[in-house]
């Protein structure tokens, strides 16, 4: 009978909407959230649809949700800082919603979140920096915004001159997508800015409104203790059962010691022929394990690490043909080099990147290892532009630069 009432729930979805998607089984008879679109890699799901994203996940949302939070910062990318490290540190990856135009794909709108596993499914962190055109962008926000049980806001390491505008705007923001519902916030200042605090301040005053300012702290680790915290006291005063409380409040996963910092390694060009420094030094143990770090982080299907000088393969993933990959990479990058040289465009090469059937391939110097150059394989819709910074922020945080007093 259940069986029966799902089908008939998901041919009313379909008919009524005519949104393309597919609604994956839960994964156990507790898991109360449904995934909307395909799984094209482990970090990407797509949606096709026919209508605006805002009205695909509206009517999505209708059939039932599971509480999740909406993480939010003043125009900057701490919040996005927040999930990466989030996601660095816990294992739970970062997950990408592209929500395309049937027919055509073009792509509407995509959402990033990260899923946190309860012991019954899962709690889902929204990031409220949703990229669209403006006004679904600010459609899809103020759905999220007022269906969230939870509002996250992460301060900057330097708060905005004029961060109280930029409160005064966001607070106006969500009351324009409820503006008679009660709203849960937690924010997360880094710094103890005078302007930033009064500004929370005076956002504690707006009626129904429950805030909470968390103490200053700087580190991923310490602010999922205070978020993980902070939901757990909202699911003790909600009805039993509606909420479901985090077990793991807090992060005990931490990477392995990075290598000496090196300054980035670039790839010149002499008389048209790549040349390189002498081979690394970094134990390959560890190179091993920053290429395994990077690689949920990108979405990459495979990847290796070679010499730029001998196409020596000093690490690769587990599937990858890593002798072919750097033989056929130095071939890719020998070429570029010379068309770089000929048509007087630079005489190095920092990155490569070219689209191959149903993938893409990208290769660039990597600070991991000295003359050594990074080749991710990734997924044909993978957002390049996004691995950049990714592998940029890895080995910024792997490698950190040092200051010379």
């Amino acid at each position: 009978m259940a069986h029966e009432q799902d089908s008939d729930r998901r041919d009313a979805w379909d008919g009524h909407t005519q949104v393309a998607t597919q609604i994956m089984e839960e994964q156990a008879p507790t898991q109360a959230l449904r995934d909307l679109g395909k799984q094209v890699s482990p970090t990407l799901r797509e949606l096709f649809v026919v209508c605006d994203p805002s009205e695909a996940l509206r009517q999505h949302f209708e059939l039932g949700m599971a509480p999740f939070v909406l993480l939010h910062d003043l125009g900057t990318t701490a919040a996005r800082a927040f999930l990466q490290g989030l996601s660095e540190r816990s294992g739970w990856r970062l997950q990408t919603l592209s929500i395309r135009r049937q027919g055509f794909g073009t792509e509407l709108a995509s959402l990033s979140y990260l899923d946190c596993p309860l012991v019954a499914g899962t709690l889902r962190v929204y990031l409220a920096d949703v990229q669209a055109e403006p006004r679904e962008q600010v459609a899809v926000r103020r759905l999220l915004s007022a269906l969230a049980t939870a509002h996250v806001l992460i301060g900057a390491l330097q708060p905005p001159p004029d961060v109280a505008a930029r409160v005064a705007a966001w607070r106006d923001d969500l009351l324009a997508a409820q503006p008679s519902g009660r709203f849960a916030v937690l924010a997360l200042p880094q710094v103890r800015d005078p302007d930033w605090m009064m500004s929370l301040s005076a956002l504690g005053r707006t009626p129904r409104w429950q805030v909470e300012v968390g103490p200053a702290s700087q580190t991923v680790a310490a602010n999922w203790t205070l978020m993980a915290t902070y939901w757990n006291r909202l699911a003790q005063s909600a009805a039993p059962g509606e909420v479901p409380q985090i077990e793991r409040l807090t992060l005990s996963w931490t990477p392995e010691a990075p290598p000496a910092p090196r300054a980035p390694t670039p790839m010149p060009v002499v008389n048209g022929t790549l040349v390189s420094a002498a081979p690394q030094s970094t134990p390959a143990v560890t190179l091993a394990a920053h290429l395994g770090a990077l690689l949920p982080q990108t979405g990459a299907l495979r990847a290796c690490v070679f010499a730029l000088a001998n196409r020596e393969v000093w690490t690769q993933t587990a599937g990858a043909n890593g002798a072919e990959m750097a033989e056929q990479g130095h071939v890719l990058l020998t070429s570029v080099a010379r068309m770089g040289s000929t048509l007087a465009l630079g005489r190095s090469v920092r990155d490569v990147h070219v689209s191959l059937g149903e993938a893409q391939v990208l290769m660039r110097a990597t600070r991991l290892c000295s003359g050594g150059v990074l080749m991710l394989i990734l997924p044909r819709d993978a957002d390049i532009a996004h691995v950049r910074e990714r592998v940029q922020q890895y080995e910024a945080q792997a490698l950190p630069t040092r200051t010379v007093p």
